[in-house]
Protein backbone atom coordinates (compact mmCIF):
# COMPACT_ATOMS: atom_id res chain seq x y z
CA UNK A 1 0.00 0.00 0.00
CA UNK A 2 1.34 3.41 -0.87
CA UNK A 3 2.14 5.78 1.98
CA UNK A 4 -0.33 8.39 0.70
CA UNK A 5 -3.13 5.81 0.70
CA UNK A 6 -2.25 4.74 4.21
CA UNK A 7 -2.28 8.35 5.42
CA UNK A 8 -5.64 8.93 3.74
CA UNK A 9 -7.06 6.00 5.70
CA UNK A 10 -5.50 6.91 9.05
CA UNK A 11 -6.11 10.67 9.05
CA UNK A 12 -9.90 10.49 9.61
CA UNK A 13 -9.35 7.97 12.39
CA UNK A 14 -6.77 10.19 14.07
CA UNK A 15 -9.02 13.23 13.82
CA UNK A 16 -11.92 11.32 15.30
CA UNK A 17 -10.19 9.87 18.36
CA UNK A 18 -12.05 12.41 20.48
CA UNK A 19 -15.32 12.06 18.57
CA UNK A 20 -18.45 10.82 20.20
CA UNK A 21 -21.24 9.95 17.78
CA UNK A 22 -23.82 11.10 20.34
CA UNK A 23 -22.33 14.61 20.76
CA UNK A 24 -23.96 17.05 20.88
CA UNK A 25 -26.54 15.53 23.18
CA UNK A 26 -30.22 15.69 22.23
CA UNK A 27 -32.22 18.72 23.35
CA UNK A 28 -33.96 16.53 25.92
CA UNK A 29 -32.08 13.77 27.66
CA UNK A 30 -33.96 10.61 28.67
CA UNK A 31 -36.24 11.34 31.65
CA UNK A 32 -34.41 9.00 34.04
CA UNK A 33 -31.23 11.05 33.55
CA UNK A 34 -32.88 14.30 34.65
CA UNK A 35 -35.43 13.22 37.30
CA UNK A 36 -35.21 15.00 40.66
CA UNK A 37 -37.11 15.91 43.81
CA UNK A 38 -34.82 18.79 44.86
CA UNK A 39 -31.95 20.82 43.36
CA UNK A 40 -29.48 18.82 45.49
CA UNK A 41 -30.45 15.70 43.50
CA UNK A 42 -28.84 17.28 40.41
CA UNK A 43 -25.29 17.93 39.30
CA UNK A 44 -23.74 19.82 36.38
CA UNK A 45 -22.02 17.76 33.70
CA UNK A 46 -19.85 19.55 31.14
CA UNK A 47 -20.18 17.59 27.90
CA UNK A 48 -18.11 19.59 25.43
CA UNK A 49 -14.38 19.53 24.91
CA UNK A 50 -14.47 23.08 26.26
CA UNK A 51 -16.74 24.12 29.10
CA UNK A 52 -20.11 25.68 28.30
CA UNK A 53 -18.77 29.17 28.85
CA UNK A 54 -16.24 28.60 26.06
CA UNK A 55 -18.34 26.91 23.40
CA UNK A 56 -19.12 23.55 24.97
CA UNK A 57 -22.31 22.12 26.39
CA UNK A 58 -23.42 21.70 30.00
CA UNK A 59 -26.41 19.81 31.34
CA UNK A 60 -27.96 19.35 34.74
CA UNK A 61 -28.60 15.68 35.42
CA UNK A 62 -29.52 13.42 38.32
CA UNK A 63 -26.32 12.87 40.29
CA UNK A 64 -26.74 9.09 40.15
CA UNK A 65 -26.66 9.23 36.32
CA UNK A 66 -23.89 11.83 35.88
CA UNK A 67 -21.19 9.29 34.94
CA UNK A 68 -23.50 7.56 32.45
CA UNK A 69 -24.44 10.87 30.79
CA UNK A 70 -20.78 11.92 30.58
CA UNK A 71 -19.74 8.58 29.11
CA UNK A 72 -22.57 8.53 26.59
CA UNK A 73 -22.65 12.16 25.42
CA UNK A 74 -19.35 13.88 26.26
CA UNK A 75 -17.06 15.10 23.51
CA UNK A 76 -13.33 14.70 24.04
CA UNK A 77 -10.79 17.21 22.80
CA UNK A 78 -9.07 16.46 19.52
CA UNK A 79 -5.26 16.49 19.59
CA UNK A 80 -4.05 20.08 19.62
CA UNK A 81 -7.54 21.52 20.19
CA UNK A 82 -7.57 24.42 22.59
CA UNK A 83 -10.30 26.23 24.47
CA UNK A 84 -10.80 29.88 25.28
CA UNK A 85 -10.46 30.71 28.92
CA UNK A 86 -13.36 33.12 29.27
CA UNK A 87 -14.87 33.06 32.74
CA UNK A 88 -18.56 32.75 33.60
CA UNK A 89 -20.51 32.77 36.81
CA UNK A 90 -20.81 29.28 38.28
CA UNK A 91 -23.82 27.08 37.59
CA UNK A 92 -26.51 26.38 40.15
CA UNK A 93 -28.76 23.38 39.71
CA UNK A 94 -32.53 23.67 39.87
CA UNK A 95 -35.35 21.15 40.07
CA UNK A 96 -38.60 22.32 38.53
CA UNK A 97 -41.48 19.94 37.87
CA UNK A 98 -39.14 17.10 38.89
CA UNK A 99 -36.64 17.88 36.10
CA UNK A 100 -33.04 18.99 36.73
CA UNK A 101 -32.14 22.38 35.30
CA UNK A 102 -29.42 25.05 35.37
CA UNK A 103 -29.13 28.70 36.12
CA UNK A 104 -26.15 30.99 36.42
CA UNK A 105 -25.29 32.34 39.84
CA UNK A 106 -23.82 35.77 40.37
CA UNK A 107 -20.08 36.30 40.75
Amino acid sequence: MRMSNLLALLLPLALCLACNPEYPPPAELPAEYTACDAPDDCTVVELGCCDECNGGTARSVATEHAATVAERYAEGCAPGQGCNEMGCAPWATTCEDNVCGLRRTEF
